[in-house]
């Protein structure tokens, strides 16, 4: 090849060649540019990774609450028991109800029978001094 002065004009196959090359920077400067935006939207990076990993640990959080209620709710009374325990309820307060008129009548024989105790010492006492004021 032979060396052209600095001042000399561009040839067509100058022209070319710098065209050719100004379209390799551009095309390469198209995919550093395409590859870089999809670096910074891809959604496997760490961020989404962590983001995924997070809600999965989540998920699995409300998993478990969910499991521990459904657990508590099965232990929860059921409709029949609640009726049986109603039931037993009725009868302890109609049985707690003749218990306290059983003993209302219980006091009142015990008060009788106290009155007739007195009547029955008393008598006894004015008896035993009707006797002692006749012998002397």
């Amino acid at each position: 090849m032979e060396r052209k002065p600095d001042d000399a004009p561009a040839t067509q196959a100058d022209v070319r060649a710098l065209r050719r090359w100004v379209l390799v920077a551009g095309v390469w400067a198209i995919a550093a540019t395409a590859v870089g935006l999809i670096a910074l939207l891809d959604p496997t990076g760490d961020d989404a990774e962590k983001r995924a990993n997070s809600a999965d640990e989540r998920l699995s959080q409300v998993e478990r609450s969910l499991e521990e209620l459904e657990g508590r709710i099965d232990d929860l009374p059921q409709t029949d028991d609640v009726s049986n325990l109603e039931e037993r309820l009725g009868k302890a307060e109609e049985d707690a109800s003749a218990a306290a008129e059983d003993a209302k009548s219980a006091d009142g024989k015990v008060a009788d029978l106290e009155e007739r105790v007195r009547e029955l010492e008393d008598a006894a006492d004015s008896g035993g001094q009707d006797q002692d004021q006749d012998s002397p």
